[in-house]
């Protein structure tokens, strides 16, 4: 069994056998993205942010121990053949690249191989840590090529400009031209900014990197204590902290249709992007009707055009929410729906963003439909009178 290394202040190492359980990628820990492309720093970045207190974990180097592993290493002959390994049987990494990075398909093929493992090693490890409260960094190469993305809370992407990657490099003896091959095989790291959460912009001196890693530091701080108030289910607390409330965005989709022929209560049901770390439950929020007008042409390249999007002031109403699987119908899947007061129209497909006040209970299963129209009423009065005033 080959024990992940995790990369801890003061450069000390956990192993499987020294941790105890918890959960990847749930609501108790928060775990950032670290990204870039091929020579602009990402390692020495992760370094920096591993002295400043996280905890690091480094994609490639899971690979380098997959690569020792037998099982591994017969897959790998299985698709490349035997002329990929020395005398010895030992991998020739040298001639896993020269083929990776001139044909897309064997690469995908390769990254289909490993991927999976290095993601199972992590999973492994963060089960089993005792380190829940602290902020988690990942670091890997493909998370946007490959969509990993939505497996953070938030992501980082390390910038350099392509010469001076390439400059970089050329010190370590790299040539240009290979240097070159791989940056082509990666997303443009203009397109990996646009997608982050957070740019450290590595082409400068050290020092300048590191007061960016600094800021950085303290937000990811902020941003994993937002999530673990979340978690509990204590949304009045985010405010002191950013200054606004705490809110999601999701257009209006066809939901069950109980709420209003079932409930007497009509609810409009939210698709968002990414799931919010919300504790279940039910929450007394505000909800703004989002709307867009067309604002005369705005240039796009040389020769481009295209009319610019304008968010014209919203409508807001008091409303009660309810995030979860909705357990007296034995639903699955995590819903998020909205019941707006004094309202009436039709919300099918407008953009709505929620604006969450206060928690008011645990999601529960009750023994039928009228008990939970009870509750909901009960829900509504509450709702209304923690919103009333505010």
């Amino acid at each position: 069994m080959v024990f992940l290394k995790a990369d801890c202040p003061g450069g000390s190492a956990e192993t499987f056998s020294q941790l105890h359980s918890f959960v990847m990628y749930n609501n108790l820990m928060f775990i950032a993205g670290l990204t870039g492309n091929y020579g602009m720093g990402k390692s020495a970045v992760l370094s920096m942010f591993r002295e400043l207190g996280a905890v690091t974990i480094d994609a490639d180097w899971v690979v380098q121990q997959l690569l020792k592993e037998k099982p591994v290493l017969k897959k790998i002959k299985t698709l490349f053949g035997a002329g990929v390994f020395d005398k010895k049987g030992d991998l020739d990494k040298s001639k896993i690249a020269q083929r990776i990075f001139r044909n897309k398909s064997l690469r995908l093929k390769l990254e289909d191989l490993l991927h999976p493992l290095v993601f199972e090693r992590i999973d492994d490890f963060f089960r089993k840590t005792r380190n829940g409260r602290k902020v988690f960094i990942v670091e890997a190469p493909l998370i946007f090529e490959r969509g990993y993305e939505g497996r953070f809370d938030k992501m980082i992407t390390v910038s350099t400009g392509e010469t001076t990657a390439i400059n970089r490099l050329s010190m370590h003896g790299i040539q240009p031209k290979e240097v070159i091959e791989r940056l082509k095989c990666q997303l443009p790291i203009k397109e990996k900014i646009r997608r982050s959460d957070y740019q450290i912009d590595n082409s400068g001196l050290p020092e300048k990197t590191k007061k960016q890693v600094e800021a950085v530091y303290k937000k990811l701080i902020e941003d994993a204590r937002i999530k673990e108030l979340l978690s509990a289910g204590k949304v009045q607390d985010i405010k002191k902290i950013t200054g606004r409330h705490y809110f999601i965005e999701g257009k209006v989709v066809k939901g069950a249709g109980r709420g209003g022929k079932l409930l007497h209560t009509p609810t409009a049901n939210l698709a968002i992007e990414k799931s919010a770390p919300l504790k279940e439950g039910v929450y007394a929020v505000k909800v703004s009707i989002l709307r867009y007008r067309v604002s005369g042409i705005r240039y796009q390249g040389k020769d481009k055009l295209k009319s610019g999007l304008w968010r014209l002031a919203p409508k807001t109403y008091n409303a009660v929410a309810n995030i979860g699987n909705n357990p007296t119908f034995n639903a699955k899947n995590v819903s998020y729906e909205v019941h707006l007061f004094d309202f009436s129209g039709n919300l099918l497909g407008k953009k709505l963003r929620v604006d969450f006040i206060k928690r008011i209970r645990d999601e529960k299963k009750f023994p039928d439909v009228k008990a939970l129209e009870t509750q909901i009423k009960r829900d509504i009065k509450k709702a209304k009178e923690i919103l009333k005033g505010k």
